[in-house]
């Protein structure tokens, strides 16, 4: 009785241990018939042992100071040990009486059954055990050991996903005066078009050129590949994509459900939805990394993120490089970039505090293509690997 339901649930569906499956689907199945049922099975079995017993010895041996002994113990051997024992293998223990249980339940149904019946109207049925968001937070916390402890980056992660839901998108959008924008009367030219790719955006917002704070929709920058500079067209002359507009509090788990359809890749986010105003932008990106509670840095980002302006830092250490090869192209084999790298052996350790040496693996690569590890140690703006 002492068995969460919730946790035979999953045991049931989801352990590694088929005994421990069949086991929690035994106890389940004898639950199912009902959890007053089965509790005052037990409890009128114990109460007529016990109360059975000291008129047996009387009957046997005549009372007195042998009787209470005997009476003792037996209840410490049969009783106490045996519910001691239960605690610590009670999942084991349950599966193997759930049919001697059932077949109790059946010769004492005409006493326990209404008894379960009153005990569930007047106390009400039992439902499984769930747990809020916030406590399924702290539950998280608890497995940072264990059999599979889950690491601190898994417990970060699946923190924030829960927390998804409550989380609104304007305390994750990037301020409008942040955002890079196309006038869309401004001409695509050699310029603009540099200015453009320099950007490093995929997506840019496009604003009316009479209404700053008026967008009519988005420039997708690949469509530019096949652009002949040369036309000077307008940006309003290209097929623009839609920008769909938000309130600013819109869940970060809308947005992304949103995200999901495929029918854009960013937000712009206003108080007056259709009447301008915008006040930021939020993309599938910036969800994704409310979702693993980290940063996203691409090859071309310099911030870390548009607010607090932290430049990037791309130094890695041998823990994260494991399994991973980076391997210089072809015309730079010749000409190596090093930043006032420290070099050091790829089978050695960076140092105790920054990572653990490779593992053996690396042996089955050519010397020719792997050497070294030339990591930027004085750079607090970008970092270095090369291998």
């Amino acid at each position: 009785m002492g068995l969460d339901e919730m946790r035979l649930q999953v045991l049931a569906v989801a352990s590694d241990c088929p005994k421990e499956k069949q086991n929690a689907r035994k106890v389940l199945q004898l639950m199912c018939k009902g959890r007053y049922w089965v509790l005052v099975v037990l409890l009128l079995s114990n109460v007529v042992i016990n109360e059975s017993l000291p008129i047996l010895l009387d009957d046997a041996i005549g009372g007195g100071l042998a009787a209470i002994l005997i009476s003792t113990a037996s209840i410490v051997i049969f009783g106490i040990i045996p519910q001691a024992i239960c605690v610590r293998y009670g999942l084991i223990i349950g599966a193997k009486a759930s049919p001697l249980v059932l077949v109790l339940m059946w010769l004492t149904a005409p006493i326990s059954y209404p008894i379960a019946k009153l005990l569930n109207r007047v106390l009400g049925a039992n439902d499984t055990h769930t747990y809020k968001k916030s406590q399924l937070k702290s539950f998280l916390q608890f497995h940072r050991t264990g059999v599979e402890p889950l690491a601190e980056a898994e417990i970060n992660i699946l923190s924030s996903v829960l927390e998804l839901g409550a989380k609104r998108i304007e305390t994750i959008m990037t301020p409008i005066k942040d955002v890079v924008q196309l006038d869309a009367d401004a001409i695509l030219d050699q310029e603009m078009l540099t200015y453009i790719l320099s950007s490093g955006y995929s997506r840019i917002p496009v604003y009316d050129h009479s209404d700053p704070s008026g967008f009519i929709g988005l420039l997708l920058v690949k469509r530019l590949l096949q652009y002949d500079h040369s036309l000077n067209l307008p940006v309003r002359s290209l097929r623009l994509s839609i920008l769909p507009e938000a309130l600013p509090y819109t869940s970060c788990f809308q947005a992304f459900n949103y995200f999901r359809t495929g029918r854009a890749h960013l937000l712009l986010i206003t108080r007056t939805p259709g009447l301008g105003g915008a006040i930021g932008i939020v993309t599938l990106e910036d969800i994704i990394e409310e979702m693993i509670a980290q940063e996203i840095v691409d090859e071309t980002d310099i911030y870390e993120d548009n607010t607090h302006k932290r430049f990037v830092n791309r130094v890695a250490t041998a823990r994260i490089m494991q399994g991973i090869i980076e391997r210089k192209p072809k015309h730079e084999e010749d000409s190596p970039v090093s930043y006032g790298s420290t070099l050091i052996d790829s089978r050695n350790s960076i140092s105790e505090e920054l990572c653990e040496p490779l593992p053996p693996s690396f042996d089955r690569y050519r010397p020719e293509n792997v050497r070294r590890i030339e990591i930027d140690f004085t750079s607090t703006r970008y970092g270095t690997m090369v291998l």
